[in-house]
């Protein structure tokens, strides 16, 4: 093998062999001990990009890292950085800008390009000689390898210590006999038979129980005339097998085995010494005259991505697996024709006797007839028009004659059904079929490769080949986003790519811009005369009426996901209906299946089902589809109140969904999951209900967000906001004074979550509103809906006026919530709004109640919270009492308490919970002197409050995390934490905009 040519002056890091700094001078040296060079291996693994503290104590420690891991971290780095700054020259020690490993505030960040990184790099010449090779290109594919291959100086990451460097090694070691074997392979592939043999012997020795290899060396005999010595191979690799691991050989082995016994000549191909193409002449000499086929067109120029997916057809298609069938399935324009063409034509030196083509629809998208196909066949095969048979059934048994004894690739292009495709498969064992449709359930496939859209980087790169690069490297965002606005869709992407490369003088921003309308996207989006929008259409055109009429209705709410049970409700069938319903659709192409039971459109396909929509449904039936939705969502949280909310009659008293009968979510803890599944499709059709100038839809979705804040422990409820305040508008043009006052209610409690400048001052307004609307003081008897509106809206108000420090207007609040709750005689009712006093008073600096008397009512309350096993609200008064504790500076008793706190806020999931309980206790172990236990749970709670995606939650947390850094010393640090939180609150607590403008999103 050759040696690999590094890279002139640039300093470089080797880890296949033991670990080796090579400094921009050339010189290689060993960087430090085992310990320091792992935590290098690490870094360099992940080149230009953050490893954190905690990934690289792991690496070095197994189960049980000692509490100096951090402290020994830090160490290892400050050496490799001396080392590698004295091999470079440069002044030993410090931490400058320039050195080569960057500190950021979770970890480091090697300074290094991949290619500089010799495990990294043969990780991209291998996939480059993959490449090569799914494009029939295998001498090409053999130099990649050769190179990769040469890099390896013994056994990668030898004598590093931990886990990290141990699963490196297998990974690696397992990647470089992969490697091995693939250029094995290349060799036989591009005939070099005689040169693979003695490198396959020498492979076997170091991995004798690889099946590939013993099939390789049983093919490179075989095509060498040592038919005798590539039996004796199989016998070899049976016993090793047998004696060594007590296994028999597995089929592929089998069946070149058998081949080899029956003398198959197609095994010769492809030809070394032209011994395969005279065995494939030998073949044909039956049909005189018989002429080889060559009917694939091109692969598309600009065809991207999809190495996976080419890679399993290409192994189904060369499988030597008799009558293979693989078929692509997916929607259309998601790129099945481009990927059968690209695997065809990878394949095609296996099949010497030539490649059909047909598209199995006609220009007009009408099913093509197999009689016709059959004859385009029988024509290219030599057959006379005047031999030509005349039924269907003589033409396919002339077919599979002609067939019986060749080895030919049969490409069907855009298949309807499986009966369409069944008259044009051959019969010989030699001969592959690759068939695209949209479905094709019922096709005994041996490979089905279901295609989806492309992958993000992939789609950016599409676009980039059609519009240039120049687009993707001067605006890679507005790219990124153009690519997600037409959903990854293959055909999408080629339209704006030629759109832009049409108009160079347009930026990308522009076009984005012009085709943020989904529908005015799906006119727009256009390669040649074929646009989206018609090719959606040949799938809807096929669908019966009722099929048709259901997959308009079900894109009307515009849900993300959506289940059997809200389909059935949509649609007001029988759940059995609507699953046959579901499942037609997904088989028509035009809905995807997800997790079972779960479905969803595609962007562009539900764009366009709402497009059709707007004038297949009357304006009536498409109120109608919103309301049976929201009907649905509503009985649903309804349900998941019943099933786990203490106050739950209350709460529903008056809250009852007009269709829907029965949602089953579970019970406690399924119930809350539930909920939380659904909260994106809870705000989308929440938004449909407040433009859908239906009143009781208004009413339905404003009952819904009356009851979703039960679950502010697991939801972010702040994604609510854009549609809670849409529905204000909608209730004064439509509604009630009481579903007017519940409006303002649900805006209000959504906004104060939501993470916005102004947003509580917005939601402070919103509160007052309803509480002006109902009134001061409403009784119990006036129903339960004002009352309860007014009993929480002032809780909440007490909590805003304490985060905008107004305590004596919280206090105020708090304490008319108090004394509506006590008119109830509601005990757990009483306590909830008793605690959020004790939580204006522990937080007031001015209290009115000294605080050993509030730890005591905490203690009190406490027990009613237990009794009625309300786990949030015992939660957030233990947290009350603790923080009584710490202000009263005993901070070693409110620790203890907050992790009480901690442990149940944990154990429930109650997300919210925990992220207070951790940045108050990260403040109480600051008090008692343990700072890096306070940092670690400062972390915690920044990383959980990104969960809840609430400014208070957020600002309180990056200020706990500034604090602690500050008393370890971490400065730098610290300030950027601490300016974050100040910055957060700023934002929470400046003026608000205009209702118009509250909330975008």
């Amino acid at each position: 093998m050759s040696q690999v040519p590094e890279v002139d002056g640039a300093v470089r890091i080797r880890l296949l062999g033991p670990v080796r700094y090579v400094s921009a001078r050339g010189e290689a040296s060993r960087p430090g001990a085992p310990g320091p060079q792992a935590v290098l291996a690490a870094l360099a693994l992940s080149a230009g990009k953050l490893v954190t503290f905690d990934e690289l104590v792991d690496g070095l420690y197994a189960d049980d890292p000692p509490a100096s891991a951090r402290r020994v971290v830090v160490n290892f780095v400050h050496r490799l950085r001396t080392h590698l700054e004295r091999e470079d020259g440069a002044e030993a020690g410090g931490e400058g800008r320039d050195s080569a490993i960057a500190t950021t505030a979770d970890g480091y960040v090697l300074r290094l390009p991949a290619e500089q990184v010799d495990a990294l790099r043969f990780g991209r010449l291998t996939a480059q000689a993959r490449r090569h090779g799914e494009a029939g290109d295998p001498a090409a594919a053999a130099a990649r390898l050769e190179e990769a291959l040469a890099m390896w100086q013994g056994p990668a990451l030898a004598g590093l210590p931990g886990p990290f460097a141990q699963d490196w090694r297998r990974t690696l070691g397992e990647q470089r006999a992969s490697a091995l074997e693939l250029r094995l392979e290349m060799l036989l592939a591009c005939g070099r038979h005689a040169e693979a043999v003695p490198d396959i012997v020498r492979a076997l020795k170091t991995y004798p129980y690889r099946e590939r290899l013993h099939g390789a060396l049983m093919l490179a005999l075989y095509r060498s005339g040592r038919g005798a010595e590539a039996l004796s191979a199989y016998d070899r690799a049976r016993r090793v097998l047998a004696d060594d691991l007590g296994i028999d050989t597995g089929p592929a082995l089998r069946e070149l085995h058998a081949a080899v016994l029956a003398g198959d000549q197609s095994l010769l191909l492809p030809p070394a010494d032209g011994g395969g193409e005279a065995a494939a002449g030998a073949a044909r000499q039956d049909v005189p005259g018989m002429p080889e086929p060559a009917q694939l067109p091109p692969v598309p120029s600009d065809f991207t991505g999809r190495h996976e997916q080419v890679a399993a057809l290409v192994t189904a298609l060369t499988a030597g697996r008799p009558h293979a069938v693989a078929a692509v399935t997916g929607m259309g324009g998601v790129g099945k024709t481009a990927l059968a063409l690209r695997a065809a034509h990878a394949v095609a030196g296996s099949y010497p006797d030539g490649q059909l083509y047909a598209s199995l629809r006609a220009p007009d998208g009408a099913p093509g007839e197999p009689a016709g196909i059959l004859a385009g066949f029988l024509t290219a095969l030599g057959v006379p028009g005047e031999r030509m048979p005349v039924s269907l059934a003589d033409r396919a048994a002339l077919f599979r004659t002609l067939l019986s004894r060749r080895a030919v690739l049969v490409v069907l292009d855009n298949a309807t059904t499986t009966a369409q495709v069944e008259p044009l498969l051959p019969g010989a064992a030699r001969c592959a079929v690759l068939v695209t449709a949209r479905a094709l359930a019922a096709m005994p496939a041996t490979v089905t490769v279901p295609l989806k859209g492309l992958g993000a980087d992939d789609a950016v790169e599409l676009i980039g080949k059609i519009a240039g690069l120049r687009r993707i490297e001067e605006e890679p965002e507005a790219v990124a986003a153009l690519a997600a606005s037409c959903g990854s869709l293959p055909l999408a992407l080629r339209a704006v790519g030629a759109r832009l490369a049409a108009r160079p003088a347009w930026s990308v921003a522009a076009l984005l811009e012009r085709v943020s309308d989904q529908a005015r996207l799906l006119r727009e989006l256009r390669v040649g005369d074929t646009t989206v929008e018609a090719v959606f259409e040949m799938s809807f055109a096929q669908l019966s009426a009722p099929h048709a009429r259901a997959f308009m209705a079900l894109s009307i709410p515009h849900c993300t996901e959506f289940g059997v049970q809200a389909a059935a409700a949509v649609l007001r069938v029988p759940e059995q209906d609507a699953e046959c319903t579901l499942e037609a659709l997904v088989d028509a192409a035009l809905l995807e299946a997800g997790a079972p039971g779960r479905y969803h459109f595609h962007d562009l396909v539900g764009a366009y089902a709402r497009e059709k929509a707007r004038t297949g449904l009357s304006a009536s039936e498409r109120r109608e589809v919103v309301r049976n939705a929201v009907d649905f969502l509503c009985a649903g949280v309804v349900a998941a109140v019943m099933a786990s909310q203490p106050l739950a009659g209350p709460l529903t008293a008056d809250l009852h969904p007009r269709r829907t009968a029965r949602v089953d979510v579970g019970s406690g803890r399924d119930a809350m999951l539930w909920i939380r599944r659904v909260l994106p499709e809870l705000t989308a059709v929440v938004e449909q209900a407040a433009v859908s100038g239906d009143a009781e839809s208004v009413a339905l979705a404003v009952d819904v967000l009356v009851l979703v804040p039960c679950f502010e422990e697991v939801l972010p409820l702040g994604q609510l906001a854009r549609a809670a305040t849409a529905l204000v508008p909608a209730a004064l043009a439509l509604c009630g004074e009481s579903v007017i006052g519940t409006a303002y209610y649900a805006a209000g409690t959504a906004l104060k979550k939501h993470l916005s400048p102004g947003s509580l001052h917005r939601s402070r307004e919103h509160l007052l509103k309803a509480v002006e609307i109902f009134g001061e003081a409403p009784r119990p008897a006036d129903g339960p809906r004002p009352f309860l509106a007014v009993l929480f809206a002032l809780a909440m108000l007490a909590q805003i006026d304490v985060q905008l420090e107004d305590f004596a207007s919280a206090r105020s609040h708090a304490q008319r919530s108090v004394a509506l709750a006590t008119a109830t005689g509601d005990q757990s009712l009483v306590a909830r709004r008793r605690t959020v006093l004790l939580q204006v008073e522990v937080e007031d600096p001015g209290r009115h109640t000294d605080l050993a008397a509030i730890g005591a009512q905490c203690r009190e309350l406490a027990g009613v919270f237990t009794r009625g096993e309300d786990v949030k609200w015992l939660i957030r008064v233990i947290m009350t009492e603790a923080d009584s504790l710490l202000y009263g500076g005993d901070p070693a008793a409110a620790t203890r308490l907050y992790r009480q706190a901690l442990e149940r806020a944990r154990a429930t999931d109650h997300v919210r919970n925990e992220t207070e309980c951790r940045f108050r206790l990260a403040r109480a172990l600051l008090a008692t002197g343990e700072a890096e236990a306070a940092v670690g749970h400062a972390r915690e709670a920044v990383a959980v409050a990104r969960l809840t995606q609430e400014h208070q939650l957020m600002a309180g947390s990056q200020q706990a995390l500034g604090e602690a850094l500050r008393a370890v010393g971490r400065t730098a640090e610290a300030d950027g934490h601490l300016t974050r939180a100040a910055d957060l609150y700023r934002e929470m607590r400046q003026a608000g905009a205009a209702d118009g403008d509250a909330v975008t999103g």
